[in-house]
């Protein structure tokens, strides 16, 4: 096994990144505070990578792999993980990674390897199977379908991306859902799940030359696959602002949402941008605060880049979000955010704002790596978004470098000076422009 990388996340924590003949890369974080381990498998498939007839294989695949395999009977992985002390088994799927995860006693991280590279390619798809999880899944996107949230977010993703695959839904769409074959998942199989699709991240207290050498015997007897997808490229620029008015029964208030296009996670102006959000958006002394919830208009105000919040590959979108109060209009709040705007622009970033946004983006980093899970998803999401481990504590660095003319500039660029599309949610039934 080859050593890519010897390096210190957040100051504290020893990373050696490796990577085996076949591709597959581990990230080992030592956390010796205690003698636990979080064990996670990023595989580069989400539904990003899904073609047009497979919308929703991915998040349906990640219920798959805990079933049967060619050694394992259905509920037998559950059922060990658990024998082994497993606490938090679970699983994930995004735009660009499905992720599989559980914390451990770090003595038993061996079955653990054992279990995870058997279900990496040994994964028995029976009809029967298939169609108990299909069930499952319908069931799921049933509940979807009643939260008006995830209509809006659905919304908003399909008017922002033209083309590029993160305009679907990762859970995908029932009428392809309910057809999915066999051969489908056999397919989809072959094609995502293999040691050099995937990343291992484990993060606490082991022995990490043991820990390497039980790595190399189980992974590195397994044949790779093809090769990991590459980021796709952005959609062509917005040529003008987009309005979308939605509605929705089970909601009584409305909601609405402003979207800008970002230029990218790893883009030189994305740190002033991530700033720029906190300054309108973070505590209660943001201007976004002031001008929308104490104001009376909404209950909550944010502001967020989808590219940092979520560790996209691709570039995505620069979000403010509110959340109405009962009977208000979202168009009282989309001036009210407005009028902000424009007195940033007019009136500049005063210092102290800047330095309050960047102490409570370090505070919000800093307090959600309080576990080795914690650890373990922020290393491994940033390999997989960037080919980076640590390009997270990099952002928070880069932050402390933006000026007040940075922020300025990527005012006027991404926001002031770019297309618009705004998204609103009211009560009733039906979708209107």
């Amino acid at each position: 096994m080859e050593r890519l990388q010897s390096l210190t996340f957040m100051g504290a924590y020893p990373l050696n990144h490796y990577r085996m003949d076949n591709g597959l890369e581990a990230l080992l974080l030592h956390n010796p505070i205690s003698p636990v381990a979080a064990y996670l498998t990023h595989y580069s498939v989400g539904s990003a990578s899904e073609g047009d007839g497979e919308r929703g294989l991915a998040h349906f695949f990640e219920h798959m792999m805990f079933r049967e395999t060619a050694t394992l009977k259905d509920g037998d992985f559950d059922r060990i993980m658990a024998e082994v002390g497993g606490v938090g088994l679970n699983a994930f799927t995004s735009y660009d990674t499905t992720a599989y995860h559980i914390n451990v006693p770090a003595a038993n991280l061996e079955r653990v390897i054992a279990l995870e590279a058997d279900r990496m390619v040994n994964l028995r798809l029976s009809s029967k199977l298939i169609e108990i999880e299909r069930g499952a899944v319908l069931g799921e996107m049933n509940m979807y379908k009643d939260m008006p949230s995830e209509q809006l977010w659905n919304t908003l993703t399909a008017e922002a991306f033209a083309a590029h695959p993160y305009r679907h839904p990762v859970i995908g769409y029932t009428d392809q859902v309910r057809a999915f074959t066999d051969e489908d998942f056999r397919r989809f199989y072959q094609a995502h799940y293999a040691p050099n699709r995937a990343v291992v991240v484990v993060a606490g207290g082991f022995d990490e030359a043991a820990l390497l050498e039980e790595l190399e015997r189980v992974y590195g007897a397994l044949e790779p696959g093809a090769p990991r997808p590459t980021a796709l490229p952005p959609d062509a620029p917005w040529a003008e602002s987009r309005r979308v008015e939605i509605r929705h029964e089970k909601t009584s208030t409305e909601y609405l949402m402003l979207a800008w296009r970002a230029p990218g996670l790893t883009h030189a102006h994305l740190p002033a941008l991530v700033l720029l959000c906190a300054v309108l958006a973070a505590g209660h002394s943001s201007p976004l605060h002031r001008a929308i919830v104490l104001a009376g208009l909404g209950t909550q105000a944010g502001a967020f880049t989808m590219d940092a919040e979520m560790m996209l590959a691709s570039p995505a979108l620069l979000l403010i979000d509110v959340a109405l109060q009962h009977g208000v209009a979202s168009e009282r709040a989309e001036a009210a955010v407005e009028r902000v705007l424009s007195e940033l622009r007019r009136e500049g970033i005063a210092p102290e704002a800047i330095e309050r946004a960047r102490n409570q983006v370090r505070l919000s980093a800093y307090s959600g790596l309080r576990t080795n899970m914690s650890l373990a998803r922020q290393v491994g999401g940033c390999a997989v978004a960037c080919g980076d481990p640590c390009f997270g504590e990099k952002l928070l660095d880069a932050l402390g470098r933006v000026s007040r003319d940075d922020m300025m500039a990527a005012l006027e660029q991404y926001v002031s000076g770019a297309p618009r599309l705004t998204v609103i949610q009211r009560p009733g039934n039906g979708v209107g422009a």
